[in-house]
């Protein structure tokens, strides 16, 4: 009786110690788990929220280009058309606000410009955004909006006309935006997240009783410092509520703050960087153990008073969970490790991806530039020899003259190249040349295409000079020439017609052909890099380039349909008067 007093009570000493250390496994795995999976999840919601920052950041970039935008910096802009291009551009890349400010700070013209809160006539011109972008260096920015009072990036650049900066066009992006998308993202464990900067005032959250309260006080900024930034606006200082402490027996650092109802919750913590915001984003997962203390109090009381092949059902089933969630932890781990290769082995994939296309670029825009000279070069060459060998020694040697000018060309196309996307460069070069002068140049590569084709070329040209860099003026004629002949391909009437005209200001310069036409689904965008209606072997850059070259002689190209008839494109330069 004694033995089995002193086995009995052997075996509860055992068990408890089993329990107890069982109950200290599953909650340091709890632990550990649980800051991976923080830290995990802070880091790839650190990556969405960059590349969606860093994909509206280049937005006012490419709109400071934008003719139209250009023209409302100038005040020749038709102010409806150009709220309304800004209201598309708005709703196509998902922002809130685009609007296009003065030197001054004042709004010109805004995508909100039918609502009550239109920016229109409203002066932003103490933001920190448009501050750093009349100085010329695009910027990123986030506040809390004056009129709408709602909480977004900015993100603004310069427009730059005539060399000189003439406006600002600014991109605002909503904060609630980002705040729906990361909590669809952050799961369905309860996750809460913060974004603040380096005044710690909490600018994100999907807490709303966290929002625009400060972290802990700024090392750096004092709250006068930070009230008269006016980033948001006349807020007072109010400071969350939030403790820091070292778990008991576990290495983790666990943060407790409030909820509402003076609730008060444990989270782990794991923070990440956004740098192009100068925002730390923190990630805070609920403490939630699998088992606590006064449940492992109770197991142990039951187990007391079961029987032995109760006691040990239990333990074996409490072994194997155990177990259990050791393989699942295993299994993470290595999911997460074979993952992380994954996507290594694939922005290695994209890195080289993008340089062959960047190659492919440059290459498809040298062989479009020099293919018309080197095509019009063969066409002399078996010329001169079918000359030479029937003695007209004469006629051979001047088409040898003109072989040599086309290589002078092409060697000029290639040095010209790299320098063509620099356009304050270009219009320094820009001088008085013949009218007359440039379109002989082009026909001196196309003719023979005209004559091979049996084209009827009709021409009907003044005497006058505009303000160009000759050779490239000259590549925007080969250009549409050689588009148009091909455009007559498989129509029996082929004319093409030249017909220069001039006014006070401008000289205007059409090309017209008797082809089918442009489509009318694809006018506006055949000016667009790489589109192509020539599907065999059209690179669709030809138009492209011709557009930014008017756009950098300060001239223009459009396209339209004749009313009899096939398509006409017309060049509109500035006349030299001097």
């Amino acid at each position: 009786m004694k033995r089995v007093s002193v086995f009995i009570l052997l075996y509860l000493i055992g068990l408890s110690l089993v329990l107890f250390v069982l109950h200290y496994q599953l909650t340091l795995s709890f632990h550990q788990n649980s800051q991976q999976q923080a830290q995990v999840e802070v880091e790839s919601l650190s990556q969405y929220i960059n590349s969606r920052l860093a994909r509206f950041q280049n937005i006012p970039g490419l709109l400071a280009s934008n003719y139209m935008i250009r023209q409302g910096v100038g005040g020749n802009a038709d102010q409806e058309g150009l709220n309304h291009l800004l209201l598309e551009i708005g709703q196509s890349a998902g922002a809130d606000d685009v609007y296009l400010m003065d030197p001054e700070g004042t709004v010109l013209a805004a995508s909100n410009y039918q609502q009550p809160q239109s920016f229109i006539g409203s002066n932003f011109a103490f933001r920190p955004y448009f501050q750093q972008a009349v100085q010329g260096r695009e910027n990123a920015y986030y506040a809390l909006g004056q009129r709408s009072q709602e909480w977004g990036f900015f993100f603004s650049a310069p427009v730059v006309l005539d060399g000189q900066i003439q406006g600002v066009i600014t991109v605002k992006v909503a904060v609630s935006l980002f705040e729906q998308d990361t909590e669809l993202l952050s799961g369905s464990q309860g996750e809460s997240f913060i974004l603040y900067g380096l005044d710690r005032v909490i600018f994100m959250s999907n807490k709303a009783s966290w929002r625009l309260k400060q972290w802990r006080e700024s090392e750096r900024y004092s709250w006068q410092q930070i009230a008269q930034s006016q980033r948001y606006l006349d807020l007072e200082q109010d400071i969350l509520v939030n403790q820091r402490f070292q778990a008991p027996w576990y290495d983790s650092e666990i943060w407790q703050l409030p909820l509402p109802q003076n609730i008060r919750q444990n989270y782990f913590y794991a923070q990440a960087n956004i740098p192009l915001m100068d925002l730390t984003l923190v990630l805070l997962l609920p403490d939630k153990p699998g088992l606590d203390y006064p449940v492992s109090y109770l197991i142990l009381a039951a187990l007391a008073y079961s029987v032995l092949l109760a006691l040990v059902i239990h333990l074996y089933r409490h072994q194997a969970g155990y177990n259990q969630l050791l393989y699942t932890r295993n299994s993470l781990e290595k999911e997460v490790s074979t993952r992380s290769k994954e996507l290594a082995k694939a922005q290695d994939a994209l890195i080289r991806a993008a340089k062959l296309a960047t190659i492919g670029q440059l290459s498809a825009s040298i062989n479009h530039e020099i293919n018309q000279p080197l095509s019009a070069m063969s066409t002399y060459l078996v010329s001169s020899r079918r000359m030479i060998d029937k003695g007209m020694y004469d006629q051979a040697k001047e088409n040898l003259y003109t072989l040599e000018s086309l290589v002078h060309r092409v060697h000029k196309i290639v040095a010209q190249l790299k320098q063509f996307s620099r356009l304050e460069q270009q219009e320094q070069s820009l001088k008085p040349v013949p009218l007359q002068q440039c379109i002989d140049n082009a026909l001196v590569i196309v003719g023979p295409e005209i004559k091979k084709r049996h084209v009827e070329l009709q021409m009907d040209l003044v005497d006058t000079e505009v303000r160009v860099e000759a050779l490239k003026f000259e590549q925007v004629l080969v250009n549409l020439l050689s588009n148009a002949i091909d455009a007559m391909e498989t129509v029996g009437h082929k004319r093409l017609t030249l017909v220069a005209q001039i006014s006070d200001q401008d000289v205007v310069v059409t090309i017209s052909d008797t082809g089918p036409g442009l489509d009318l689904l694809q006018i506006d965008t055949i000016f667009e890099p790489f589109f192509t209606t020539k599907s065999e072997h059209g690179l669709g850059l030809g138009l492209s380039i011709a557009r930014n070259i008017m756009l950098s002689f300060d001239g223009e190209l459009s396209a339209a349909n004749q009313d009899t008839g096939g398509a006409i494109f017309t060049v509109r330069l500035k006349r030299d008067q001097n």
